[in-house]
């Protein structure tokens, strides 16, 4: 199968995989501020615990209030930092930037499969998947995508889209849409 010619990170070179990766690398951090942020308190608390036990240091003698406060800033910054990566990752993401509706349906594919990983009803989400249609509708689209190639002479990318065709046309299938064309 030639389907390594489908591959378009090369569009605009380094500057566009650099923009991608960066993304990619923001949108960790987002995920994982509050859980450094967790983290850090936790170590801090039993830093302050034990510290009173042994009296270490008079660095980590802090009065409760004040131990509350560190918390509530730590905290705080992790959730700032989440929102600001986040926020740069949106604002710097080459394929979400020019408001493309195929983005948008990758974000809607994502948010539904996280949804199954945080306990939604994976039946309810397999009929609003069939209901919508989107797979025979992408289908459609590699079928269509097929035509414009082998017009224009692309053969390679010709062959590697009716291979993603025929495949889609079997998902589609096994999701109960048969009347297909190709």
């Amino acid at each position: 199968m030639t389907a390594m010619h489908l591959n378009s990170t090369d569009a605009r070179g380094r500057a566009l995989r650099a923009l991608r990766l960066t993304v990619r690398a923001l949108r960790l951090v987002g995920d994982h501020a509050g859980n450094v942020g967790i983290s850090a308190i936790l170590a801090a608390v039993l830093a302050w615990m034990v510290n009173d036990v042994v009296e270490f240091t008079t660095v980590l003698n802090v009065t409760s209030g004040k131990a509350i406060l560190l918390i509530l800033a730590t905290w705080g910054a992790a959730r700032l930092i989440e929102a600001a990566a986040y926020d740069v990752a949106d604002w710097i993401d080459p394929d979400s930037r020019d408001g493309d509706d195929l983005w948008d349906a990758t974000t809607a594919f994502r948010a539904n499969s996280e949804d199954i990983t945080n306990g939604a009803d994976y039946d309810d989400i397999r009929l609003a998947l069939q209901a919508s249609l989107a797979v025979p509708a992408l289908h459609e689209l590699t079928v269509q995508l097929r035509n414009a190639y082998a017009q224009d002479g692309e053969m390679e990318e010709a062959a590697a889209l009716s291979d993603t065709a025929a495949l889609l046309r079997a998902v589609a299938e096994s999701m109960g849409q048969v009347a297909l064309s190709e």
